[in-house]
């Protein structure tokens, strides 16, 4: 038994010194993310998303102010917008970005890069929905 432990032990203690890469839940990614949001969004399942997580909420703004606070907000994490893939208008945005370089999230399918996506919904003059979450692109 002490010669297991102490191989697991001398395994850890290499994997801790080398560089192994390991890819981080989506949920876990998504709350770490700093968005200029009145209240944190809420956790809510996505099928379609990778690791079926997203973020959801409501607040206050129009389309256009609110798109331009996200991309500063995300850019100052280290992401980097995807403008060929960015829409807005005045009944909301898409905006796709590409993570931080070396974030890498579980459950991206072989072949892709995960990519944020944060969708707009405008719901009326001054109301906006939101939804963030990472898709294989």
């Amino acid at each position: 038994m002490m010669i297991v432990r102490s191989a697991l032990l001398l395994l850890g203690a290499w994997l801790a010194g080398t560089a192994v890469a390991l890819a981080a839940p989506a949920a876990a990614v998504l709350a770490g993310l700093n968005l200029p949001l009145p209240r944190p969004a809420a956790p809510l399942f996505a099928a379609g998303a990778i690791g079926q997580a997203s973020l959801n909420t409501q607040l206050p703004g129009t389309p256009g102010p609110f798109l331009e606070q996200l991309k500063a907000a995300l850019s100052r994490q280290g992401y980097r917008e995807r403008p060929i893939n960015t829409v807005s208008g005045p009944w909301g945005f898409s905006l796709v970005m590409d993570p931080p370089a070396g974030t890498s999230v579980d459950g991206t399918p072989a072949g892709k890069t995960a990519a944020l996506v944060l969708q707009a919904t405008a719901l009326g003059p001054d109301r906006l929905n939101l939804n963030v979450r990472f898709e294989g692109m």
